[in-house]
């Protein structure tokens, strides 16, 4: 993640996870391409590695490492989070090739508005 606006999205993810029962973990990788960027404990000790993109425009820019390791974890608990605008957007990672393709346009698992409310963020997550 080394996009400025993608450090800021993951700040304000941080702090607004801040006050739940979580650990998050900011996974900086440079010897394994298309590792997620952050691996989240929930309030129930399962893990989920998530993705962070800042949409420019409609697109979505996943390298070919990141569709990659979404392919071969399909099923598990990783995804790919989008912030677009005010909007925050959650994938599932058996869709990163049509986001790739469609970008914001295809239909996100879960959509949150401004403010976004961490805790149902979790939530969602969790089931």
């Amino acid at each position: 993640m080394s996009n400025p606006s993608e450090a800021n999205f993951w700040r304000s993810i941080k702090t607004g996870l801040s006050s739940t029962d979580t650990f998050c973990t900011r996974i900086e990788n440079t010897s394994a391409l298309g590792t997620p960027d952050l691996l989240l404990l929930d309030r129930n000790k399962s893990f989920h590695l998530i993705e962070l993109k800042v949409a420019k425009g409609n697109k979505v820019l996943l390298s070919p490492h990141q569709i990659s390791f979404c392919v071969r974890h399909r099923g598990s608990n990783s995804w790919v989070l989008v912030k677009k605008n005010a909007d925050v957007l959650l994938y599932r990672a058996d869709q990163a090739m049509e986001l790739f393709d469609q970008g914001v346009k295809l239909e996100p698992h879960h959509r949150f508005s401004k403010p976004v409310i961490w805790s149902d963020f979790l939530k969602v997550l969790e089931t």
